[in-house]
């Protein structure tokens, strides 16, 4: 909402009005109070349009609230005649806050109307009561979570002067642009909260403190980074890589915690006639022309005149989508195709443009990759014979006859001109290679979503030029918010592209592929020379892949976790994967000692879950885990709000809201949701932010995690839905053992007793303390969410950490086993 004229002529509409009052004015009945000031105040010195303003609305209890302020209501304000005076101490300056307790006992007649507006909020949801005179208004929270709202504080104006003397900061209180960012709310919020306790990490002499990986450690490290990243960039292994560990693109993981809908429907929004390439083992013929063709549905007809935009999120695929797609090939169509795959991630950094980089780049790649050298004087004789005929028939053409150095001369500085002009002479090459050689040629420009926006602009616009020739088949990755921001306001706008998208393969089949395939080639068996030269410990990493994947394989919690902690996040999963071998939080020696003396040894899922939440760190912060998000800490003082996160995405995946046919829910039923439960606007908003930057949530376009969002955008005019990293955490995570020891130390504790026992033991890395620490913070919030009675169906914290219990039973069976070794000795 906006006020429909600025501060300044809203004051000088206030001076007018009152100066018209007639002298009978105090005599004024509330009707007539209501009607020749209050509602001439809001329309014509503060701004309000008339539809953003609700009269007489009667609620389900017989009440009748005198005026709604915004949609849905964020303010209620109660009106009474002029001789109902609000007889109080002195109130002196109004920017000055005034405790409310003092007025009410006062002034019955201030404490009738308080007392009358307080429900009508409650009702509404509104957070804000205002109740007016005439010459007198007060300004107070009428919800405030955990505390009374008899207790707290208001402004009060007292005369219409003061109206006009302090006009700026009644604007600010309650023009439309003052209710809808609630103003009024925070300001007083400063003055009544008590502060947010401080968290047990403060005890911990270092809470950034990073663990050091010792020597085995960091050799398993290195190692895993060779066989399970670096490993498809190796050009002896990329065609066995691709050809064992490639999974096919399908939307349908048996093992996210998304319904299938959602899952198939992933891209809708971003492109209504986007399709999904089939399996890409039959993709591609030879036909008795020998010429590649592109039989996939999905692919055909593509080698038109428009580039094909292939969608996927964050570390989805698309690069090992388009490797595979050439990999895949039968060794007679690779030597008909000439594949140029340029990642703008990675290069053209140094270039002055990008299009400067792809006319050196593909230059560059079909000379060294293919020996097509398209600057030797051969090709160019080749591509530009019947220029050269021209040639011979021109004026200069006339000096073969005469002078034959200085024919050679001119025809030399005829094709110098010619390869100068660069993108034409790219473009001609290409074209004397597809039509004159007979060649495919696919160029793929990959990643350009890393770069800025205008890059990917400048990059579409390339790939729609190259396209247009018809001489090869090009391919443009892009995220979807890239996409859609593109495609609305960007180079993308102008043209009817062809459209690909990638959804996320099953997270445990990749880890597990990649697994053999790394075990396989450090035990030599794939491709033996391209780890020579090193064998340092091979033989431990070859035990750690192997109970590694023997893990994975018969775990489907491990599964599941992996599955869905990534959301879908290929590149994620493998990186998850590669940083637990070695990591300083794991104890791998034991591992590998104990698959070497068993052979048959199961990884069990704490250690996987440990790793994603340390990291590199030692203790649990905001910084040492890109997937695991404390859905605990709070904002304000409200020891309620440690489930208000948890709340949001379990609201989402549920039934509860009005979902759209893609699972998303208005911003504003969001709103509306929570604040039942209690909650004030601005606890919401800083939630729904959080969440949505955690991945726990997402909008239609990825914004906040990849389009930024400006702090003063009010986050409900967005849609939402739950992803499978925030359903995971709700129903699995944030129950268990490992979850919530972590994260005790990052969450303010509002009880002194649990708080002063869980920071004695912070520091300490010793099971029996970690245990301790745990089951007291555990406790700490049974307790909190059995006295925050929320009416909810769709979530239950007692529920979740009872399904957890047996994570808790693991750690006491080992605390009683080490008990009972240390009795025997």
């Amino acid at each position: 909402m906006q006020a429909l004229f600025e501060l300044t002529e809203g004051k000088k509409r206030l001076q007018a009005l009152i100066e018209s009052f007639p002298i009978d004015s105090p005599h004024w009945n509330e009707a007539q109070n209501r009607f020749q000031f209050i509602d001439r105040m809001l329309t014509e010195c503060l701004g309000w349009d008339k539809p953003d303003v609700e009269l007489e609305n009667s609620d389900e209890l017989g009440g009748k609230s005198d005026y709604l302020l915004g949609h849905p209501p964020k303010a209620v304000l109660e009106a009474k005649r002029e001789a109902k005076l609000f007889e109080i101490p002195p109130t002196g300056n109004p920017t000055v806050v005034r405790k409310i307790q003092p007025l009410l006992l006062s002034s019955k007649n201030f404490k009738e109307v308080v007392h009358q507006v307080i429900p009508y909020c409650a009702i509404h949801g509104a957070q804000i009561a205002i109740v007016c005179n005439g010459p007198q208004l007060a300004i107070f929270q009428a919800i405030v979570p955990g505390q009374a709202p008899l207790e707290g504080e208001c402004y009060f104006f007292n005369g219409f002067s003061s109206y006009v003397e302090y006009f700026p900061l009644l604007w600010k209180l309650l023009s439309p642009e003052g209710i809808t960012e609630n103003c009024a709310y925070r300001d007083l919020s400063l003055h009544r909260n008590p502060r947010i306790p401080p968290k047990a990490s403060t005890s911990i002499p270092e809470p950034l403190k990073y663990r050091y990986r010792n020597a085995f450690q960091e050799d398993l490290r290195s190692l895993s980074a060779l066989l399970l990243e670096e490993i498809e960039d190796n050009p002896k292994l990329k065609s066995s890589f691709y050809e064992e560990c490639y999974v096919p693109i399908e939307a349908n993981n048996r093992h996210l915690l998304l319904s299938k809908n959602i899952i198939s429907a992933r891209y809708r929004r971003v492109s209504e006639d986007g399709v999904v390439p089939s399996s890409l083992e039959a993709a591609t013929t030879i036909d008795n022309a020998g010429e590649l063709k592109l039989t996939d549905p999905a692919l055909a007809g593509s080698t038109g005149s428009r580039p094909i935009v292939v969608i996927g999120d964050v570390g989805v695929g698309k690069t090992s989508f388009f490797e595979n797609l050439f990999e895949s090939l039968e060794s007679t169509e690779k030597a008909n195709t000439y594949f140029i795959h340029l990642n703008l991630g990675t290069k053209a950094n140094l270039a002055t443009d990008i299009k400067s980089f792809v006319l050196t780049e593909i230059p560059f790649v079909l000379k060294n990759k293919y020996g097509v050298d398209i600057d030797s004087a051969d090709f160019a004789n080749a591509i530009y014979h019947k220029d050269l005929l021209d040639f011979d028939t021109s004026v200069k053409g006339g000096l073969k006859s005469i002078d034959e150095n200085a024919y050679r001369r001119e025809k030399i500085a005829f094709l110098s001109d010619k390869i100068c002009n660069r993108d034409r002479h790219l473009q001609a090459s290409l074209g004397h290679l597809a039509r004159g050689r007979n060649k495919q040629i696919i160029l793929v420009l990959d990643n350009a979503d890393q770069r800025s926006f205008a890059v990917q602009q400048e990059a579409s616009l390339i790939a729609q030029e190259l396209a247009a020739s018809r001489n090869l088949l090009v391919f443009v990755a892009l995220r979807p918010s890239t996409f859609y921001l593109s495609k609305t306001t960007g180079a993308l706008s102008a043209y009817q592209n062809k459209i690909l998208t990638i959804s996320p393969p099953p997270a445990d089949e990749v880890v597990q592929k990649r697994l053999i395939f790394a075990a396989r080639v450090a035990e030599g068996k794939v491709e033996p020379t391209a780890l020579s030269g090193i064998r340092l410990h091979l033989g431990s990493v070859v035990s750690f892949l192997n109970a590694t994947l023997r893990s994975i394989r018969n775990s489907e919690p491990i599964k599941q976790f992996l599955s869905n902690i990534t959301g879908g996040n290929t590149r994620a999963v493998i990186e998850l994967i590669t940083g637990f071998f070695g990591s300083p939080n794991v104890d791998s020696r034991k591992i590998v000692r104990l698959e070497e003396e068993t052979g048959t040894y199961k990884i069990p899922l704490h250690e996987f879950t440990k790793h994603a939440l340390l990291g590199e760190y030692a203790y649990f912060n905001s910084q040492s885990s890109f997937l695991a998000c404390n859905i605990f800490d709070v904002s304000t003082a409200d020891p309620r709000e440690h489930f208000l996160a948890s709340l949001i995405v379990a609201f989402l995946s549920s039934n509860s809201g009005v979902l759209d046919n893609d699972g998303f829910v208005n911003g504003q039923e969001i709103m509306s949701e929570m604040v039942r439960h209690g909650f004030v606007d601005d606890q919401i908003r800083c939630t729904l932010r959080r969440l949505a930057t955690k991945r726990l949530i997402e909008t239609p376009h990825s914004h906040y995690r990849e389009l930024q969002v400006d702090d003063h955008e009010p986050p409900e005019q967005f849609h939402f839905r739950a992803t499978s990293v925030g359903i995971y955490h709700i129903r699995f995570w944030t129950g268990s053992f490992a979850f919530l020891d972590a994260v005790s130390t990052d969450t303010p504790i509002f009880n002194r007793e649990a708080r002063e026992k869980i920071s004695k033991l912070a520091a300490s890395f010793e099971i029996e303390d970690r245990y301790q620490k745990a089951d007291c913070f555990k406790s700490y919030l049974e307790n909190q969410w059995h006295l925050s009675n929320f009416a909810a169906n769709y979530y239950d914290f007692a529920t979740l950490v009872q399904s957890q219990e047996d994570t808790f039973s693991s750690v006491r069976h080992v605390l009683d086993r080490n008990t009972a070794h240390r009795t025997i000795k």
